[in-house]
């Protein structure tokens, strides 16, 4: 540790408003605290974290002091056998479930005003059928540690959390017990679930052996596929075409090998299936694709020319929208895997897509514009872009507040229109949201 290294600190808060990430802001000397774990309106006792000195301070708490009425017992203790349940991925798991949508809803009104300048009163909604919030995954990853245990990571850290069952899963994943799985030499367990079949990819390098043995614990309702030694040219990148992380190189994904089983999985929206890769882009909440495609579809105008996708994925929203319309569609993903899916999937319509990074697409002469961004967003030349196209009416379908609102305020200087903005909570108890907003002009 360096000389110039700020030492944790034992402090005691009084718990102001929350925040982006599912934190907290308090205030200590004048100096911001993100306080995880703790509700607007606690006294608690938090630990502070050891760094470099910043504007910020991060701290988790350690005793509530005057709790808030809307405080629930910790969820995560419902995935751990033993032990404190430290691991991430349920940031607001303390919180009663309505109040949380509260919350999230005064974090993107915050967001859309200090970072887009836009004053709009948004609200969050639940998903339809929601009950308590913990049933809802349909796609989970799971970490595995130097001992062959499977968990989830704990908040900014490498550390493996064990768990006895997939935090926040529905259906059969809800079912399957973690806790028996001992897998050495694997890196990552990732499970994808829909209607009656489901897929686990194994990331790492397990024996034959420890493969033989997941393949007998795993119910036959799942395919099995692993890695394999030579990199997949169709993966490596993130939606849209753009790199994962921010600003460095990733090595290519590796090619998966069928163990058992396909290498697809098919879902079903409106009556009508989709094939996506098991590894592939999908909606994680069980009821999230029709809710969104449905948004989608009501927001298009009665008359409609031609539809543009982008960032279509296997072609969800942008074939729910041609489908509804009869209008021709032209969708443009940067995964070659999604759009191969995606022309299948639209085979029965007049629909046209491209395998190429958005940013450097062109977009041909359409009324109506979907895009469904990764978390960083459009950004400035997709959003200049959609700017200089003919598009007058916008469908935009995020679930990153902070990038919504950076790309509204570009889109809204260049002459769209925000009509309606919907926060829907599809990431129950944790510090995610998806918002679909109408623009036109």
């Amino acid at each position: 540790m360096s000389d110039t290294s700020v030492p944790a600190q034992d402090l005691t808060l009084d718990i102001e408003a929350p925040a982006a990430g599912g934190t907290s802001i308090a205030r200590h000397d004048g100096q911001v605290v993100f306080v995880s774990g703790a509700l607007p309106g606690e006294k608690v006792r938090v630990r502070t974290e050891a760094g470099p000195p910043a504007r910020f301070l991060r701290a988790t708490v350690t005793e509530v002091v005057e709790a808030s009425a809307r405080r629930v017992p910790d969820r995560r203790l419902d995935y751990v056998s033993t032990g404190a349940a430290r691991f991430g991925g349920m940031e607001l798991a303390h919180v009663d479930l309505a109040h949380s949508r509260t919350l999230k809803a005064e974090v993107l009104r915050d967001q859309l005003s200090r970072i887009g300048h836009i004053d709009f009163d948004a609200e969050v909604l639940p998903a339809p059928g929601e009950t308590d919030g913990t049933d809802w995954r349909t796609r989970v990853q799971l970490a595995v540690d130097d001992e062959g245990r499977a968990g989830m990571l704990a908040p900014r850290s490498h550390e493996v959390i064990p768990v006895t069952t997939p935090p926040l899963a529905a259906g059969a994943l809800h079912d399957l017990d973690i806790a028996t799985l001992h897998v050495p030499g694997v890196r990552r367990l990732e499970f994808a679930w829909a209607g009656d079949h489901g897929a686990l990819i194994v990331r790492g390098r397990p024996t034959d052996q420890v493969l033989d043995e997941i393949e007998c614990w795993l119910p036959t309702s799942f395919s099995l596929l692993a890695e394999a030694a030579e990199p997949d040219k169709n993966r490596g990148r993130g939606r849209g075409g753009r790199p994962r992380g921010r600003g460095r190189a990733h090595a290519p994904a590796l090619a998966l090998r069928v163990l058992r089983g396909d290498r697809t999985l098919t879902e079903t929206v409106d009556g009508r299936d989709f094939t996506v890769g098991a590894d592939g882009f999908w909606q994680v909440h069980r009821d999230a694709a029709g809710l969104l495609s449905s948004a989608v579809v009501e927001a298009l105008p009665a008359d409609v020319d031609a539809i543009t996708d982008l960032y279509c994925g296997v072609g969800l929203l942008g074939i729910s929208a041609a489908r509804a319309t009869g209008a021709p569609l032209f969708g443009v993903e940067g995964v070659e895997a999604a759009v191969a899916h995606a022309r299948d999937n639209a085979a029965d319509l007049e629909a046209r897509f491209l395998a190429l990074s958005v940013d450097r697409a062109r977009l041909p002469d359409s009324d109506v514009i979907i895009l469904d961004p990764p978390r960083a967003g459009a950004g400035r030349k997709a959003t200049s872009a959609i700017i200089g196209s003919s598009a007058r009416t916008l469908v935009y379908v995020s679930c990153d507040p902070a990038t919504l609102a950076r790309d509204l305020a570009a889109l809204t200087g260049g002459g769209f229109a925000i009509e309606s903005l919907t926060g829907f909570d599809l990431f129950p108890l944790t510090a995610h949201l998806e918002t679909v907003t109408v623009l036109r002009r």
